[in-house]
């Protein structure tokens, strides 16, 4: 496998350059979708695509707003804090700037996200214009129960349908009865270097640093990780947490002394930082995964997982020496002894970072998915009236 280096392309001019109209209906503050759709809008300017992006909501952090209209990208976002917008104010500004849209002709309208008013975004859409839906969880059966009729519309109508994972990918077409989804990966951080990745000499009883980076939420396996935190057997792992949620706030975690909790980091000068004093990671999910961006993203560092087995997380176990499914996330006996697998593995040198680190840079690295994207995007865009 080759191994490029993590940056992203050169500024390009396409021959043919074409107007994208992007809509992502909730924007946190940080987090891994909201780093995919902001790095596919830039690279979209980078080869000198025109790119409108609406959002209902205006949560995103001032670093890649800023980010944003530095690359010339158009970006709208209804002046209310995520999750504060009533759904008649979203549908209200969202209809507005969907009637500006329609004196503009688009080649691509592109919506994201489990929202029913992505159909009305594509009302800005031309005879010839493509549209198409990302979907970027799980879409298993728990998903679907929250699927309003209206999203559920979307799903059964986008003239294109992408998805996250080819676990999403088929649970989308068993439930709406398509067979014409494509997936395509994330755009991930990648904060560390080629070149600073480098396997390590372990040896057996040596304490190491297992770390969760995402959202402190209970369908994360939280609880089982601190419940393996007070197994003797697991004395020499310390848990490092990187992530918020008022679920599990600091006080939390006073009763687990193996553990130690830090916070959300907010910038990636900080996550390399953090890959780089971690052994391995950990994600012990009680339901089913799109694409763990985590864990793609732990993988940039060449660190070994272990994960359970859930959506499309065995789609990034290619390295096997440097992954563990676990099967019975529910049972803590079996996801003791799958970690203390891990554990083992690590201390005797069975692992390696250099060939996880391969794995990423053939199907993760920053030009990988920029090339897969744009060759979809480029490839089929029609011809401009």
């Amino acid at each position: 496998m080759s191994a490029p280096r993590c940056f992203f392309s050169a500024r390009l001019r396409h021959p043919t350059a074409v107007n994208l109209l992007f809509y992502v209906p909730q924007m946190a503050a940080y987090g891994g979708i909201e780093r995919h759709v902001c790095v596919l809008a830039e690279e979209a300017a980078k080869r000198g695509h025109h790119v409108r992006f609406l959002t209902t909501s205006n949560s995103l952090n001032e670093t890649s707003r800023q980010r944003l209209i530095d690359y010339g990208i158009d970006f709208r976002e209804l002046p209310l804090a995520r999750e504060a917008a009533s759904a008649s104010k979203k549908l209200f500004w969202l209809g507005k700037e969907t009637l500006f849209a329609r004196a503009k002709t688009w080649d691509i309208v592109y919506t994201n996200g489990q929202s029913g008013l992505s159909s009305l975004v594509w009302r800005a859409a031309g005879r010839k214009t493509r549209i198409i839906h990302h979907h970027h969880t799980a879409a298993d059966a728990a998903e679907q129960t929250s699927w309003s009729p209206a999203f559920r519309r979307v799903l059964a109508h986008a003239p294109e349908l992408v998805a996250c994972s080819n676990a999403t990918k088929l649970n989308i077409e068993a439930a709406i009865g398509r067979n014409d989804v494509r997936f395509l990966p994330y755009f991930t951080a990648c904060p560390v270097t080629v070149d600073e990745v480098k396997d390590g000499q372990y040896t057996p009883g040596q304490p190491l640093a297992f770390g969760f980076v995402g959202r402190l939420i209970a369908t994360k396996g939280i609880d089982t990780l601190c419940a393996l935190s007070l197994r003797p057997e697991l004395r020499s792992v310390i848990w490092h947490l990187y992530g918020a949620s008022p679920d599990f706030p600091e006080s939390y975690f006073r009763a687990y002394p193996q553990i130690r909790y830090h916070g959300p980091y907010r910038d990636l000068v900080r996550y390399g930082e953090i890959l780089r004093e971690l052994d391995a990671v950990a994600l012990y999910s009680k339901h089913n995964e799109g694409m763990p961006l985590s864990l793609i993203e732990s993988m940039s560092a060449g660190l070994p997982w272990i994960a359970s087995d859930r959506g499309g997380t065995r789609e990034l176990a290619v390295s096997t020496d440097n992954c563990v499914l676990v099967q019975e996330p529910t049972n803590l006996e079996s996801v003791l002894a799958d970690t203390l697998a891990l554990v083992e593995r690590i201390w005797n040198g069975k692992t390696s970072r250099k060939a996880q680190r391969a794995v990423y840079d053939e199907l993760f690295a920053p030009e990988v998915v920029a090339k897969r994207w744009f060759e979809f995007l480029e490839s089929g865009a029609p011809a401009k009236d």
